[in-house]
């Protein structure tokens, strides 16, 4: 048998696309383990370096988990949107996407949660979203990094209630990015409060639009919401592709 080494290239890379493979396929499923280290040496026919190069990819991925010596084989694991935040982010920090396209991008995931969610939401649903309400409410004394987290888990429970997973990941991971780049910014304003009631106020009327079934209207309530706050934050150009996502589905575009 022969061994390929380092020098044939990125050889690793065969192991981590069969596993990835193997997943999409349901050939692998969550509580699965892989062949052990020595096994897939021979398997692939690759250096023991190749193959703990492959396991570190996969483990970084948070596709497997490993340990030391383990006889029984890395551990297959849930699939996990870690690594989508984590690229996210990584893209935000490096200024790969601007404020305004992670905006705009948001302006369409919230107004898809929405809707969503006013067609399928359970009573249960909208006692959370009430609950929530409440603590937004109380949490305005403590600060805006308190008002925040359950700013951000209403959010989370609207995208919940509309039962599309794609648009409950990409909508967190866009509004973590559109917070990391602005959160500074309302820390240091000086009207936190009056932000803080308009939020509450926007919230509100989602509520009632989602309790209501009237998706269209909660739909196009995120689009104005957006536009109102972070119109302000971006270019002329950026600010304009926002404007037409507003004026897309019938809103009115404030000029505040």
């Amino acid at each position: 048998m022969r061994v390929t080494t380092e020098a044939d290239g990125r050889v690793f890379q065969r192991v981590v696309d069969y596993v990835q493979n193997a997943l999409a396929a349901g050939d692998l499923k969550p509580g699965d383990r892989l062949p052990s280290e020595r096994e897939l040496v021979e398997k692939f026919s690759i250096g023991r370096a190749s193959v703990r190069e492959a396991l570190r990819v996969l483990e970084s991925m948070e596709l497997v988990r490993s340990q030391p010596r383990d006889p029984r084989g890395p551990l297959v694991l849930p699939v996990s949107v870690g690594p989508v935040r984590r690229s996210v982010a990584m893209l935000t920090s490096a200024k790969v996407f601007t404020l305004g396209e992670l905006v705009q991008f948001r302006m369409i995931a919230d107004a898809s949660a929405n809707l969503l969610a006013a067609n399928r939401r359970t009573e249960a649903q909208l006692v959370a979203l009430e609950r929530n309400m409440a603590r937004m409410r109380q949490s305005m004394p403590k600060g805006y990094h308190e008002f925040s987290r359950a700013d951000t888990e209403f959010h989370e429970l609207v995208a919940e209630a509309g039962g599309n997973q794609l648009v409950q990941v990409y909508g967190d991971v866009t509004r973590e990015a559109i917070q990391s780049l602005i959160s500074q910014t309302i820390l240091n304003a000086d009207d936190q409060t009056a932000h803080m009631l308009q939020s509450i106020r926007h919230h509100r009327a989602v509520f009632d639009a989602i309790a209501d079934r009237n998706g269209l209207l909660a739909s196009r309530l995120a689009r104005e919401t957006l536009y109102a706050y972070y119109a302000g934050y971006v270019d002329d150009a950026e600010r304009a592709v926002m404007a037409d996502l507003v004026r897309e589905c019938g809103g009115r575009v404030s000029t505040s």
